[in-house]
């Protein structure tokens, strides 16, 4: 993956992550030959090759690459094509061309005010006739044209070592090693150290950090002030009290909620349902799906709207069938106000009959945020 690193720009988090300047040791062992009465014997050892480089197997290993990252910084000092002091973001994609052997690589670097400074795309593939890992990469930086390639040469499952070399359209040329490191899979912090640099205006050491992106946060704000157990309390039908509770927490990678309702009347508690709501990438859609004790299941798409007082809510429009195999539908309106959560319906259809304002009213419900 090209992480290229201009001359104009830096990590946001650059500073806060100073890199380390301690050489590398080096451990010198002596070995004492035997020899016999006057005769001395000199042995020579056969020079060892080199190391071979990391092959298929690291390049497998890169799938912990595949998906959505972005990274922020500040612009360094001005220059003509480019002020300084200007705040940027960077996104990169990656995803397998043929899994295992092949991936694609696409980036862009925008200003706070939209405009692009850099783009580019590459592949990483495994070379068989050169038996490396390969990343062949071009772009348009400032609006000249660049290539690069650079050969993984170091792999021992979190850390890669690449050596490459970059030539501008100007003919300016570079040199370079980067290392990413990485403890977990959603965070890269990546060096960059030129080793040679033709021409002048190259590009200076640096370390920056790419972070995963989280396409469920992007597109649903307030998901994480939802998570927590929440209580509700009404009369049912029968004038029995329901004491409700929604317990929402969050799934793997903060990607999706998981909701699970249950009600309590007489002492007697039950499960109302089990819903998750996650990020589809098929759709680029946030889906939900609910699973009721009684046999209802339906599924919807979940957007975030806002109000005409600005407020922001989730409304979900939703469809399935219930136990008997009736069709149901409806618009679901989900608001969250500091510590009160508030769920209504726009439409509910059962069997084919809409129900009207006030029939849709006795259903709304309110939950307190349980305090702990």
């Amino acid at each position: 993956m090209r992480k290229r690193r201009n001359g104009t720009m830096k990590s946001a988090k650059s500073d806060r992550r100073p890199r380390g300047t301690g050489g590398a040791r080096i451990v010198m062992i002596s070995l004492a030959l035997g020899i016999s009465g006057a005769v001395q014997g000199q042995v020579e050892e056969a020079p060892s090759e080199p190391p071979s480089l990391p092959g298929l197997e690291a390049m497998q290993g890169l799938d912990r690459f595949v998906g959505q990252w972005a990274m922020e910084g500040i612009t360094d000092e001005g220059r003509a094509s480019m002020p300084g002091g200007v705040e940027f973001t960077a996104k990169q994609s990656v995803w397998w061309v043929e899994p295992g052997r092949s991936l694609a690589v696409e980036w862009n670097v925008r200003l706070t005010d939209g405009a692009e400074v850099s783009s580019g795309r590459g592949r990483i593939t495994y070379d068989e006739a050169a038996g490396a890992v390969l990343n062949i990469y071009s772009g348009r930086d400032r609006g000249r044209p660049f290539t690069g390639s650079a050969t993984l040469i170091g792999f021992d499952g979190s850390a890669l070592d690449w050596r490459g070399h970059e030539t501008s359209g100007t003919g300016a040329s570079v040199n370079y090693e980067v290392t990413y490191q990485s403890a977990d899979r959603d965070s890269w912090i990546v060096d960059f150290i030129p080793t040679c640099i033709d021409g002048s205006g190259g590009p200076q050491p640096g370390r920056f950090i790419w972070s995963r992106t989280n396409p469920f946060i992007e597109r649903l704000e307030m998901a994480p002030g939802l998570i927590g157990i929440w209580d509700g309390t009404w009369q049912d039908a029968m004038g029995s009290t329901v004491l409700s509770t929604l317990e929402i927490t969050a799934g793997p990678g903060e990607r999706s909620l998981r909701l699970r309702k249950t009600d309590e009347v007489d002492g007697v508690v039950r499960v109302v349902g089990d819903e998750i709501i996650w990020f589809d990438a098929g759709s680029e859609r946030i889906r939900s799906r609910f699973l009721g004790a009684d046999g209802l299941v339906t599924g919807g798409v979940v957007t975030l709207e806002e109000s005409l007082d600005g407020r922001s809510h989730l409304r979900c429009a939703w469809s399935g069938t219930d136990e008997s195999g009736r069709p149901r539908s409806g618009i679901a309106k989900l608001e969250l106000v500091d510590d009160l959560l508030s769920i209504g319906y726009e439409a509910l259809e059962i069997d084919g009959r809409a129900l009207d304002m006030t029939e849709r009213g006795a259903l709304e419900r309110q939950y307190d945020r349980r305090v702990r």
